[in-house]
């Protein structure tokens, strides 16, 4: 994701966080940010790759998990890595 090392900006907004906590957190905001992405280029009707006929974007349902999965994991603060993201994808 651009120039920002995710796993880095977290550790230094959660000192005292395991490592797993961090690692997993950082995996799951990658991937979010990664279907959000493709959402935002692609709209939320996509066509089919072989029909041309109109379906959901298939990355809707990584966006809608991985959200939920870091919703569960709130213990994490992410404010800051998540502005970096931000600005490093403008």
């Amino acid at each position: 994701m651009g120039e920002v090392n995710i796993e880095a900006s977290l550790r230094a907004e959660n000192p005292k966080a395991k490592e797993i906590d961090i690692s997993v957190y950082a995996a799951t905001l990658k991937a979010f940010f990664e279907a959000q992405d493709n959402v935002g280029r692609n709209g939320a009707i996509v066509a089919h790759p072989r029909t041309g006929a109109p379906i959901e974007n298939p990355y809707l349902k990584i966006q809608t998990a991985q959200g939920a999965a870091l919703a569960k994991m709130a213990r994490i603060k992410s404010d800051a890595t998540v502005k970096a993201l931000k600005a490093a994808a403008e």
